[in-house]
């Protein structure tokens, strides 16, 4: 219901921010979804400055294409979207990416109270995020949504582009990953 109720009051300033172009109506978007954008950005990229980078440039981006976003969808949803592309785009440009496909090397990993992005002091990825490093990154992105966004497999298919089949071989692969690394480091 908050989620929903969130979503209404995105659209309300977003049409207000179009009708008049005034960045004050945009301002409140920036403060709602930052902490947010930032957790998943420095899960995926593993350094404060490139995921401040990523969020930064994240809302210019979303910021110049709002006419683009669509009014009644979750606007949350849309930026988390540009936030994760802009992410792999500098893991593309870095070329910071690990792939562990090739080398011999479900349960629920995180909880939504700790890992929730108002509780983002109290992080502690710990074991679990070294191991999550190791994982290639269409893996580690699935998991991430998953576990620690706890979002439903169909939502992560929309969002990632792709079918539940892929989806849930990923999330397969990657808790036999995850398992292998933390039984490896016992």
């Amino acid at each position: 219901m908050k989620e929903h109720r969130e979503e209404e009051a995105d659209d309300a300033l977003i049409k207000k921010y179009i009708a008049t172009g005034n960045s004050e109506y945009f301002e409140p978007l920036v403060q709602r979804y930052e902490r947010y954008a930032y957790v998943y950005a420095y899960s995926l990229l593993k350094n404060e400055f490139d995921a401040q980078d990523v969020v930064a440039e994240s809302f210019l981006k979303a910021f110049s294409k709002i006419r683009q976003y669509r009014q009644g969808s979750s606007f949350k949803n849309w930026f988390l979207k540009i936030v994760h592309n802009t992410s792999f785009d500098l893991l593309r440009k870095n070329k910071t990416m690990i792939y562990l496909d090739d080398q011999e090397n479900s349960e629920r990993l995180f909880t939504d109270e700790a890992l929730s992005y108002d509780n983002i002091d109290s992080l502690d990825f710990g074991e679990i995020q070294k191991s999550l490093d190791q994982l290639p990154h269409e893996l580690k992105g699935a998991v991430i949504l998953r576990y620690y966004y706890d979002w439903d497999y169909k939502k992560i298919c929309e969002f990632l582009n792709i079918p539940m089949g892929t989806l849930s071989s990923r999330l397969n692969r990657a808790c036999k990953k995850l398992k292998n690394l933390y039984e490896g480091g016992m």
